[in-house]
């Protein structure tokens, strides 16, 4: 009797096993088909979706000065805008002292990138943007310039041509100024160290910045 009173206990408990087994195989299997999914998407820096991907765009040319233990240096910023937030775009800095003369107790350096930039809160009226350069430092050689036949070197820039170079890689933290909707001030401070077979002390150091961008920053993409 007691057999057959717990038979159909037995018979329940079996079919809510049954049924219990049966919905987490269908649920894992929804959910490694979606993994499977996923991970076959590849993943992007701009998320696309129903929305675009760039928002918006701008360009922008930045003259700068820069100071420090590389000496006074000038130059400027090229760069593409979007969605208000990443730049990227071409740099050029060169040594300001002593630059058309041929003989000089400076090293005389330039500095040819690319520019990257990443800027959290454009909008604010002052805020923080995280620059970074990454280009070739080339410099003058002395044996070359000795050798060099009058003052020829002086007009048509020899000693760049023909002069050593470097890797070179600058990061830094600029604060910005939106002065108007297509003017920004901006100051800083960044370091570039110099890597390679022609490394030399005086190509790494500390330096500080001042700047202007000019241009149009956060230009919207009409949606369609």
């Amino acid at each position: 009797m007691k057999l057959y009173s717990i038979r159909p206990f037995l018979i329940y408990c079996l079919s809510v096993f049954i049924s219990t087994c049966s919905f987490a195989q269908t649920t894992l299997s929804a959910q490694d088909r979606k993994e499977s999914k996923d991970a076959s998407e590849t993943k992007t820096l701009f998320k696309g979706g129903v929305s675009p991907k760039i928002k918006s765009f701008g360009l922008s040319f930045a003259p700068l000065v820069q100071f420090g233990q590389l000496g006074p240096q000038q130059g400027g910023i090229l760069a593409l805008h979007l969605n208000n937030k990443w730049e990227i775009g071409a740099s050029f800095l060169g040594s300001m002292r002593h630059r058309n003369e041929i003989y000089s107790n400076d090293l005389r350096q330039n500095f040819s990138a690319l520019s990257l930039a990443y800027t959290p809160n454009a909008n604010k009226l002052v805020h923080l943007s995280f620059p970074l350069m990454i280009g070739v430092i080339r410099y003058q050689d002395d044996a070359i310039l000795a050798s060099m036949p009058g003052p020829g070197g002086r007009f048509d820039n020899f000693y760049w041509r023909n002069g050593r170079n470097a890797f070179g890689i600058q990061p830094g933290i600029n604060a910005e100024l939106n002065v108007h909707k297509y003017i920004r001030l901006f100051a800083g401070a960044n370091y570039r160290l110099a890597i390679g077979n022609d490394e030399l002390p005086e190509l790494s150091g500390l330096s500080g910045q001042v700047g202007l961008k000019v241009g149009f920053f956060n230009q919207k993409i009409n949606k369609k």
